[in-house]
């Protein structure tokens, strides 16, 4: 018997149609499936009681309240407290995935604790008559800044330094007041103060976004005003003018320029849009504290220890001015932080600390918070062996007991018996003078937040602004700087993979230029190239970006790598 190729394919046919009816195929699917969920290296879920956490995220100023939904002790997952009157159950992205923080990939779970300790003893014992011990805290008005203020006041040649501010500290924003607000680049829908409150003081005020490129917040804006980079002044002055008679108009911008801000004199927004804000009781004892000096007004070459809270980071300082800044001969600089990125690149010791939400720390009130706020951020997950608190290893060079600072914070605030408790559980808000000292400790680190009253006090004094010349511009610098949106480094592994993939937010060695002006340089998408302005040179990679002017360069915000200098700054670009 001879068989054909015909014979050959309708034998293969029919064996694929008769395996398709038995139950072999489907049975091996389902086998193979079973088998996969026990290989080695499987997640395993985490098993439990199914319960509801509270806690406050830390990973911005906003504190945004939050409802953690537990497996055990495992958050798996995080939403927003819906009746909260402030955040109004909002929550950002990296808020949403803020428990996968934990496990990012490149955060610090190990440092040089005890040669950092022998070294900052040894370079404070050789201090010089006219050198200092400097402590730079990047998100001033927590309880940890009250421990850093109190031990610069122990050294006599301490000092605590806070990058420079105007709005968010004495002074706040009150949107739900402002009629119409005038924003230069500031970010309003894309990360700028409490964004379940932007939202609800939305439909309360027009928005005229002056801005280069159309950001998230100019294409959500009512007018979107695109202008030259260096022309902003101009044209918000004239909104100012046009929009001054119509009631509470605030101004705001990106970079706090003072002679922007300045404008909310004559618009009506003080004393309504831009309110007074007095911070919360202290106990009497941290009275004697060190002032809140600025970097640029130390001598050059007097810093001879630095100490850098870059664990809860907010506004940075460009590396450029700080290093001028640092004595000659090895200075002492030791940064606290989960990553080593950021500051930690210029560091003799980068020291780990604890991540949301590992921390238990007091979060300051956002920008757009009109009155002072104590919340805390406790701990969800336990954190890993081997973390440093750098209020307390601070605190120890000083002498200072700081291991109860938060309660004894919240007993000063109980004492006051101003403003009011709300606690998320129950949606309750109750005065704070009926609630017992031990019953606000328990209810704060049980998720919970107080709020105090407004004060009554007159509008002149809320701003001390002060106008200030734009720098020339120099024939040599070509494109006019804009700085991209900052992001919280690290954030959430999902969502910095997400950015680094996508290029939805600029990378830390990363510029865009319009393809035109990327010609001109020589420059192809995804070339390599200088990035100069007149205070130094960066190595970075170009991305090439249609939607930006042909005369202006993006840059990340990325902190403490290069001083752009002044308000309109300048720069070039060169291929190499």
């Amino acid at each position: 018997m001879t068989s054909t190729r015909r014979d050959l394919i309708k034998f293969g046919g029919g064996a694929a149609v008769g395996a398709l009816l038995t139950p072999a195929p489907w049975r091996l699917v389902t086998d193979t499936a079973l088998w996969s969920e026990t290989w080695p290296g499987v997640p395993r879920v985490a098993r439990g009681e199914i319960r509801a956490r509270y806690t406050n995220c830390s990973l911005c100023p906003a504190g945004c309240p939050v409802r953690a939904r537990c497996l055990g002790d495992q958050p798996v997952a995080l939403f927003g407290v819906a009746d909260h009157p402030f955040s109004h159950g909002t929550l950002c992205p990296f808020g949403l995935a803020g428990h996968h923080l934990p496990y990012h990939p490149q955060r610090l779970k190990q440092g040089p604790v005890e040669q950092a300790k022998a070294a900052v003893a040894e370079a404070i014992a050789r201090c010089g008559a006219e050198e200092r011990i400097a402590i730079l805290d990047l998100r001033p008005g927590r309880t940890a800044s009250w421990t850093y203020r109190r031990a610069a006041k122990q050294w006599k040649s301490g000092t605590y330094l806070a990058p420079h501010r105007i709005l968010g500290g004495d002074a706040a924003v009150n949107l739900a007041a402002a009629k119409n607000v005038i924003s230069v680049g500031a970010p309003l829908f894309d990360g700028w103060g409490t964004p379940g409150n932007v939202i609800a003081a939305r439909d309360k005020f027009r928005l005229i976004q002056i801005e280069a490129t159309e950001s998230r917040t100019a294409s959500l804006a009512d007018t979107w005003v695109p202008v030259q980079p260096g022309d902003e002044l101009q044209t918000a002055r004239k909104f100012a003018q046009d929009l001054a008679a119509q009631g509470p108009t605030l101004v705001l911008d990106a970079g706090e320029r003072s002679e922007i801000l300045a404008l909310n004199q004559t618009t009506g927004a003080l004393g309504t849009a831009i309110v007074s804000r007095r911070e919360a009781p202290v106990p009497d004892s941290w009275n004697q504290a060190a002032p809140e000096s600025q970097l640029d007004a130390l001598p050059d070459r007097s810093i001879r220890v630095l100490l850098i809270d870059e664990s809860a980071a907010g506004s940075y300082i460009p590396w450029s001015r700080i290093e001028k800044k640092l004595v000659a001969d090895n200075p002492v600089v030791v940064v606290f932080g989960s990553s080593a990125d950021g500051y930690g690149r210029h560091a003799g010791f980068v020291l780990p600390t604890a991540v949301y939400p590992e921390a238990v720390d007091d979060i300051p009130p956002a920008v757009d918070s009109p009155v002072a706020m104590f919340r805390l951020s406790t701990s969800l997950v336990a954190a890993p062996a081997g973390l440093v608190n750098p209020a307390q290893f601070i605190a120890g060079f000083a002498g200072i007991d700081a291991a109860n600072s938060l309660r004894e914070r919240a007993d000063a605030i109980h004492k006051a018996g101003r403003g009011n408790l709300f606690t998320y559980a129950d949606a309750k808000s109750t005065p704070l003078k009926d609630v017992k000292a031990d019953d606000f400790w328990k209810a704060l680190n049980d998720g919970a937040s107080w709020a105090d009253e407004a004060p009554v006090r007159p509008a002149a004094p809320i701003l001390a602004l002060v106008a200030s010349t734009a720098n020339a511009t120099e024939d040599d610098l070509p494109l006019a700087v804009l700085m991209a949106e900052a992001q919280p480094t690290p954030g959430s592994p999902i969502l910095t993979k997400l950015y680094q993939e996508s290029n939805l937010r600029l990378a830390a060695n990363r510029i865009a230029l319009h393809p035109s002006a990327a010609k001109s340089c020589g420059i192809a998408d995804g070339g390599r190239a200088m990035l100069q302005t007149r205070c130094g040179k960066l190595e970075v990679q170009v991305t090439l970006d249609e939607g930006l002017p042909p005369g202006v360069v993006r840059v990340p915000a990325v902190p403490c790598t290069l001083d752009l200098c002044g308000t309109s700054p300048r720069a070039k670009v060169v291929r190499i």
